[in-house]
Parts: structure tokens; C-alpha cells; sequence
């Protein structure tokens, strides 16, 4: 089913008319392309290394990570896929969208919300918030200018909303807006990453819907599915005696979202992966790929964002050993990028109540489409990084 994207046409490449199916993601170049793409960009963001640490533990589901010694965020990006080649890009490419992030953006105007409200159509109030907040309606704000994805029309953003630094800040800095990297995004267009982006946005919604309301989800059973892809991981987690549990989390957007938790003996603490996607398919490898790539983010030890009580007993609640869950629904994604993402926003514009926003980081010096998408209406929490 091919949906209207017209609102659309101010993002597309050619490309987007179609896409590459590969396993566990669907892309607009082939990784070949997007390699040349991203190891031309790796010197200019300070990418040093990219590491192969799969075999650092028993699994074997392919992990990379990327190393960014200068850094203003985390020095370490991590990676994760189906094959090699895609771990390896998937780590490279976070490295370069992070650094987009880092660099300072300069505020198109600084005004209160008050003074501004009729560029932004939305309430600031419904963006993810710092706890606790001083926003006010008259507290002055640096914004950046984004564009609604249901029309296309200019709207302001806040600049914290945007952008992401760990660096230490001066002067007076009061807690407004809760900064993170969620929905931020790369891809080989500009479809490509602000579908990705979009995706992160939603699975992040339903997972902190379902951690604030102590809703586990349903328990799926993988097997249902009928996909080599999954299979083949649940068999490297049967031979690695890893125990692996599976939720579907409920989304307002209708969307696939999925909960994947891995355990076991040897290695007790319980690590977890989120997946959303329009198939299912690939909703679910990203989240069981991701709680592997978790789990070898602590295995290595070099991530700079380690939580300290990852270790404590509380988290050493077994995986079951069986899975007796419910079946999984096979849903598919459309032909085509751009109808993916007309869907998409269409759904996210109507659960979240608001457009979804988005602000295009590219820099032509680098080559990678970069951007961030904002959705107002939309949860975040820090319980979710």
C-alpha cells in the first residue's frame, strides 16, 4: 500500500523511491556504498578505531565499536547487526551522528516560549523536560529552526532540545529540557535518517510508557514469527546458554515495539534491547541485537557510560528457560522509504497528538546525512539510556 508523501517532497533523494532490503534493517544504498560514505567521514569526526569485540563473549552476534578520543560525548560508539559489515557500520555511523550533535549550533533568536508561540506550533511544555524543570512561559530560550514533518512548514525548536554535550557548561545554566540523544539519527539520505530517528523516538515512548505504568508487556514466543533472521539468533543464544526473554510493548503509534532481556549462569546480570519498527521482523532483531550489544558493552568495559549497579543482585532475575509466549504477527514495511515514513509520521502525529519535528544537522564537510527528530507529545525518561 503506497501512502501520500507529497508533504514529503522537500526530503527526497531518489533513492528513497524505493530501498535495500538487507537482514535485520532496510536501507537506500547497499553497505558497500554506506561504508565509503562513513570511513570517508571517520578521520574528519575523529573516529581513531573501529573494533571488532564480538568474540569477547560467547554469543557471537556481530559488536563493533567505534573510538572517539576527543570526543564531548561518549568516546566509545557501539554497533550491532546482523553480519559484520553492518555491526561495523552501525557503530561507525552513531560516531559520526554523535559528533554532529557535539558541535555548537547558533540560536536563529533567543526568546521566551510566550513571545515565540506562534512559530512553533506546539506546547514547549510537551517536550521531555528536565526533573525537575524552571520552565516558564517567559523564561528566555536560544531556538534553532526545525521543520514539521506532516507539512513541511518552519518551526522553532529549542536549541537544548537539539543539540548534546557532556561537556561541562558555564555560567548560569538552569534545568529546563531533558538532553539525550534520543532521536537523533544518520542514514545514506535524509529519508533514511530521519525514519530511523522517528523509529527511536516511538520505541522509547512505549518503553518508558511501560516502565512508568509497571507494564511488562506480553511475553512473545520469537519461534512464532517464522523468520531465518530471528531464528538464527535464538539458536546463538541457545548455544551460548544465554536465556533470552521477549515482550511486545504496547504503542499508541500501532508499531511493532519489542523487549528483549538475555541472561545467564555465567554471566548473571540481565541485559536488555528495544526494537520499533513497521516490520516485526526487524523490530525484534534490533532488540534482541541490542541487549547483545549491551551486554558486550559491560563485558568490555569500555563504554563510558557503565552503570555502577549492574552487578547487584536485584538485576539477576533469571531469564525463563522456555518460551511460552504468544505469537508474533508478521507485519511488513512498504516498497519504499518514503512510504515507510509517511506511514510513520502519520501514526506519530496522531498518537503523540503534535507533528514531529525535525532539524537537519548535516554539515557538507562531512557528507552524512544527520538529523534530529523531536516529536512533542512523545516520553522519554532516563531510565531508558
Amino acid at each position: 500500500m503506497r501512502t501520500d508523501n507529497s508533504s514529503l517532497s522537500w526530503l527526497l533523494s531518489r533513492s528513497d523511491r524505493s530501498k535495500v532490503r538487507l537482514p535485520g534493517t532496510d536501507r537506500a544504498h547497499d553497505p558497500t556504498a554506506t561504508l565509503e560514505m562513513a570511513g570517508r567521514a571517520a578521520r574528519m569526526v575523529g573516529i581513531t578505531r573501529v573494533a571488532d569485540i564480538t568474540r569477547l563473549d560467547t554469543i557471537g552476534i556481530p559488536t563493533f565499536q567505534a573510538i572517539r578520543p576527543t570526543s564531548r560525548t561518549l568516546a566509545v560508539s557501539q554497533g550491532k547487526g546482523i553480519t559484520p559489515e553492518l555491526a561495523r557500520l552501525s557503530a561507525m555511523m552513531e560516531a559520526v551522528e554523535l559528533w554532529h550533535a557535539e558541535q555548537p549550533m547558533t540560536p536563529v533568536t533567543t526568546a521566551s516560549p510566550r513571545e515565540v508561540g506562534g512559530q512553533l506550533g506546539y506546547d514547549v511544555r510537551d517536550l521531555p523536560l528536565s526533573p525537575p524543570t524552571v520552565l516558564h512561559d517567559g523564561l528566555p530560550l536560544d531556538w534553532v529552526v526545525g521543520r514539521s514533518l506532516v507539512d513541511g512548514s518552519e518551526r522553532l525548536v529549542p536549541k537544548e532540545s537539539v543539540g548534546f554535550s557532556l561537556l561541562r557548561k558555564s555560567g548560569w545554566n538552569p534545568p529546563v529540557f531533558f538532553e539525550s540523544t534520543n532521536g537523533l539519527a544518520s542514514g545514506n539520505t535524509l529519508v533514511e535518517a530521519v525514519l530511523h530517528a522517528l523509529y527511536e523516538v516511538i520505541e522509547r515512548d512505549a518503553v518508558t510508557t511501560a516502565m512508568a505504568g509497571g507494564d511488562k508487556g506480553v511475553l512473545v514466543d520469537p519461534g512464532t514469527l517464522g523468520s531465518p533472521v530471528v531464528d538464527e539468533l535464538c539458536g546463538l543464544l541457545t548455544r551460548a546458554r544465554v536465556g533470552l526473554e521477549v515482550r511486545s510493548l504496547p504503542s499508541p503509534t500501532g508499531l511493532p515495539c519489542f523487549l528483549a532481556r538475555i541472561s545467564c549462569d555465567d554471566y548473571p546480570p540481565a541485559f536488555m534491547g528495544f526494537g520499533c519498527h513497521l516490520g516485526s521482523e526487524i523490530a525484534l532483531t534490533r532488540a534482541v541485537t541490542e541487549a547483545a550489544q549491551a551486554r558486550l558493552g559491560y563485558i568490555s568495559g569500555a563504554r563510558d557510560d557503565l552503570h555502577p549497579g549492574v552487578h547487584d543482585g536485584a538485576r539477576h532475575r533469571p531469564v525463563p528457560a522456555t518460551d511460552t509466549g504468544e505469537a508474533i504477527p508478521k507485519l511488513t514495511a512498504h516498497q519504499s522509504l518514503v512510504d515507510d515514513l509517511a506511514d510513520v509520521v502519520g501514526r506519530a502525529a496522531a498518537a503523540f497528538s503534535a507533528a514531529p519535528l525535525v532539524v537537519d544537522l548535516t554539515r557538507d564537510e562531512i557528507g552524512v546525512p544527520v538529523v534530529r527528530v523531536v516529536a512533542p507529545g512523545s516520553r522519554v525518561t532516563p531510565e531508558v539510556f
